[in-house]
């Protein structure tokens, strides 16, 4: 496997992205289920070898206890979004009608200008809040990708009326995407993939 593969998953279509590392390992960034992230890795003939969530919302994490069972991987988490993954009410998980709720505690922690490699797969972290205190910008320079889970979408933003949501710090971290530069990628938690200076000419939040 070569290239990003993105999943749509569970009852509000949250992304998820397998990212391909060295010596067939796998990073996995926001199951929201694990039953199709396990049958892309016996597809492919891969491994789980790291699960990273942007953010606390329990559309992004509702899997990954399930698979870190599974698979024996860490989790990566941020730092300010922990007490949402052990919480089914800061974590939205009313949401997702039908799945039982599945606390998760991180087994690493990241925050602000962090930087971390994987299964061979280096991520840079920007802070990004405002849809929730923790949620991130996780940059990729290996794939030209940002990971960017709710904190924006093709032509649109998260929502801040959540559990640490915040409409001023909403603001400043759009103020500070608009200062990015570069051929990026947007891998985002919802919709489809866009790209940064597609967002930054015609996201109506952006301009």
């Amino acid at each position: 496997m070569d290239n990003i593969i993105q999943l749509p998953l569970g009852a509000l279509a949250a992304n998820c992205y397998v990212v391909p590392g060295e010596d067939d390992m796998a990073v996995v960034i926001d199951p929201a289920s694990s039953a199709e992230v396990m049958n892309i890795m016996d597809r492919d003939d891969m491994e789980v070898g790291a699960i990273i969530i942007t953010h606390g919302h329990f559309d992004h994490f509702a899997g990954v206890a399930e698979l870190r069972e599974r698979t024996g991987a860490p989790v990566y988490a941020p730092d300010l979004d922990s007490e949402m993954l052990t919480s089914s009410d800061k974590s939205w998980a009313w949401f997702m009608q039908g799945t039982s709720f599945a606390p998760v505690t991180p087994d690493c922690v990241f925050t602000d200008g962090a930087e971390f490699t994987v299964c061979g797969v280096t991520f840079r972290v920007m802070a990004a809040p405002g849809h929730t205190a923790g949620s991130c910008l996780l940059f990729c320079e290996k794939f030209n990708a940002i990971f960017s889970g709710d904190v924006i979408f093709q032509n649109s933003i998260g929502r801040t009326d959540g559990y640490s949501g915040n409409d001023r710090q909403m603001l400043e971290t759009l103020s500070e995407i608009k200062l990015l530069s570069g051929n990026w990628q947007i891998l985002s938690g919802h919709g489809d993939i866009t790209d940064l200076e597609l967002e930054k000419r015609y996201n109506p939040y952006l301009r």
